[in-house]
């Protein structure tokens, strides 16, 4: 049988209903003890027809028919990257295809996805997904669905100051209700929907706003204005401002000459404040009065932003789990914000490329912070090669060490009681022969041309066949 004849027979079988989806989701280990949503059977909880939360003993993640989940997801699912210059021969061999494009295209690569997944044990779609190709014609593994009601991702190198909205308007209000109509009300009754995340790491804090060349936050020419900077230069009639003027008024007791110290100003009252447009672009950062007002005030529009988004999607979809913004916390955003987003979601969504051993004391701080299960939601350790040369990650010398790293990671975070799940980055390589990634890369499980790194495909399909024995305390 022509591969092109396996996918078609794998996508036929797909069609026939849960039994065989199961095997799309059930992993490395045997499906026997896995329900058609990945989760384990050995560990029941009431069943409410979508994924929700549960603590006992440990936080679980639970399926829609009871069942204890963690979500071992991955990442980029980006069909453009199977179909650049210098890999499209080599796709249309392996998919069977003489074409790359339209209907027959998303359909075998759909196929391959899911037997990858099965291949290596993935349970889960992480949020970096091309949906519309893995939701076609139905879900077959559980997913994450974003809903980017801010566009401040950390990767953009260019951010009008305009994408900070003004979360206080009610116009801002309106625009969730809108994007959650969209996106959350046709998906109310899917059992596979996990849950909503938001934007990818958000520009919130000084530290995630100013250039850096690290090797997280990438090659970033201007610094980006970020939320406090740009409401409080607004005019008179900005809700913004006027939540802003309010949280300092109340931050100096009222007394604006103690306010006026601070900034170097001379202003008669909060009011002549009030009315003030562009008074201050920048941020002094070595006074640390400013930078305490502007966390306060950040924390301020945070809740705001976290309320009218979360308001919204429940109005439309009351069913699924609401887990917010993916989280820088390679920067100090996540420390930042985290009391105040923990309050609205169901559990802490976070990004950090590092070791265990480096990522072990934030998430010590995090589970006092918030009594809430963790998901690391984009996160893999990465090598140099010759078409790889700033990939995003901690950098491994060799394949034995990036799989290493790997286990490592995998083994110790899932035997937290506080963490259910990891979304690896990513499928296959996005090398700088891909557009759009000159800059930065990202390194995959398989090669440009779907051949896969063996020591880490042992690895992770190891790992993956013992992800509930590790979290329940038997290995």
């Amino acid at each position: 049988m022509t591969r092109r004849q396996l996918i078609r027979s794998a996508l036929t079988a797909l069609a026939l209903g849960p039994p065989v989806e199961r095997m799309a989701t059930g992993g490395a280990a045997a499906v026997d003890d896995r329900d058609r949503f990945g989760g384990w059977t050995g560990k029941r909880f009431q069943a409410t027809g979508f994924f929700r939360v549960e603590e006992d003993d440990r936080w679980w993640l639970v399926t829609p028919e009871g069942n204890a989940f963690l979500s071992f997801g991955v990442n980029h699912l980006h069909p453009n990257w199977w179909n650049q210059e210098y890999n499209r021969e080599a796709w249309k061999a392996r998919l069977g295809l003489s074409d790359l494009e339209g209907p027959e295209f998303r359909t075998a690569l759909r196929g391959w996805f899911l037997e990858t997944c099965q291949e290596y044990g993935f349970n889960s779609a992480g949020v970096h997904t091309g949906l519309p190709v893995l939701n076609h014609p139905r879900p077959a593994i559980p997913y994450m669905q974003p809903i980017p009601f801010v566009d401040i991702p950390h990767w953009r190198t260019e951010i009008p100051d305009d994408n900070f909205l003004d979360v206080f308007d009610d116009d801002f209000g309106r625009r969730c209700d809108r994007l959650a109509r969209e996106a959350a009300a046709p998906a109310k009754d899917d059992p596979f929907l996990l849950g909503y995340a938001m934007t990818d790491c958000p520009l919130l804090t000084e530290e995630d706003c100013r250039e850096r060349p690290d090797v997280i936050g990438g090659a970033r020419r201007p610094s980006r204005i970020g939320w406090p900077r740009r409401l409080r230069n607004l005019g008179p009639r900005s809700p913004g401002k006027a939540a802003y003027v309010e949280t300092v008024r109340e931050i100096y007791r009222g007394e604006i000459n103690d306010f006026n110290v601070t900034y170097g100003t001379q202003f008669d009252s909060f009011a002549a404040l009030a009315s003030a447009e562009r008074w201050r672009p920048r941020t002094d950062l070595s006074n640390g009065n400013e930078t305490r007002d502007n966390i306060e005030f950040l924390k301020r529009v945070v809740a705001k932003y976290y309320q009218a988004a979360r308001d919204a999607i429940m109005r439309h979809d009351p069913n699924h789990l609401f887990v917010g913004d993916k989280i820088n916390a390679n920067t100090d955003s996540l420390d930042t914000v985290l009391p105040v987003t923990s309050r609205f979601t169901d559990l802490v969504f976070y990004q950090m490329y590092a070791r265990y051993e480096v990522q072990k004391p934030g998430l010590d701080r995090w589970s006092k912070l918030a009594d809430k299960p963790l998901i690391n939601g984009d996160s893999a350790f990465t090598m140099i090669t010759e078409t790889m040369p700033r990939p995003y990650g901690p950098i491994a010398d060799s394949l034995k060490e990036r799989a290493e790293w790997t286990t490592e990671f995998f083994r110790s975070a899932f035997a937290r009681p506080d963490f259910v799940g990891w979304h690896y980055c990513g499928l296959i390589d996005g090398s700088n022969r891909v557009e759009g990634k000159r800059e930065r890369q990202h390194s995959g499980l398989l090669d440009g041309y779907g051949e896969p790194y063996p020591a880490l495909k042992e690895a992770l399909t190891m790992c993956a066949d013992k992800i509930y024995s590790i979290a329940s305390g038997r290995l």
